[in-house]
């Protein structure tokens, strides 16, 4: 008998743990329109910000991503920009970062404790509803360095995952992807 009280507390406690999981909107994909539309837009800054700040090399890119899994399925929208620093990863994360002060980006203490590399440096900042992520450096691999004359940033929503039903197929929101321009 205690066995079907603890299965019958343990389905409680499960559906009232998915009364908070987020609906599937009546339509996800105008949601990740308008979230891409958000998120492109905020790009622009960025972008002005590296070309201020002397960095060379700029593109950015907006792609689709798996933010959820089974039974939950959902997707995001995010941008990547990527610019060259040389070999002087500080002095460009420095100049950036004045940049996007005076643009409104508010830096967060998110990788206060991750014991970042004071020769490679990275911050998160946000502004309202948006996330930048700022890292230098690149990435190690066997060893070997790679993209360490690169800056790479990442956008996104705080509130970035969008459910969609289960029987969603991705690809069809493959055509979201693509280069962000910059503003003429």
């Amino acid at each position: 008998m205690t066995h079907w009280r603890v299965a019958i507390a343990s389905g409680g406690l499960l559906a009232l743990l998915c009364a908070g999981c987020s609906a599937v909107p009546s339509d996800p994909r105008a949601v990740l329109e308008e979230n891409a539309s958000v998120i492109d837009s905020a790009a622009q800054d960025p972008l002005e910000a590296l070309d201020a700040a002397g960095l060379k090399g700029t593109s950015a890119t907006g792609s689709i991503g798996l933010c959820q899994g089974p039974p939950s399925p959902g997707v995001d929208y995010s941008a990547a920009i990527t610019a060259t620093v040389g070999n002087d990863p500080v002095g460009g994360f420095n100049a950036l970062a004045e940049q996007l002060d005076a643009t409104g980006w508010t830096a967060t203490d998110a990788y206060a404790d991750a014991g970042i590399d004071p020769s490679t440096p990275a911050q998160e900042y946000t502004r309202g509803p948006l996330v930048l992520s700022v890292k230098t450096g690149g990435f190690s691999v066997g060893g070997t360095r790679y993209g360490a004359d690169a800056m790479n940033l990442g956008i996104t929503l705080s509130d970035h995952c969008v459910r969609v039903p289960d029987s969603t197929d991705f690809t069809e929101l493959h055509d979201l992807n693509g280069e962000i321009p910059p503003r003429d």
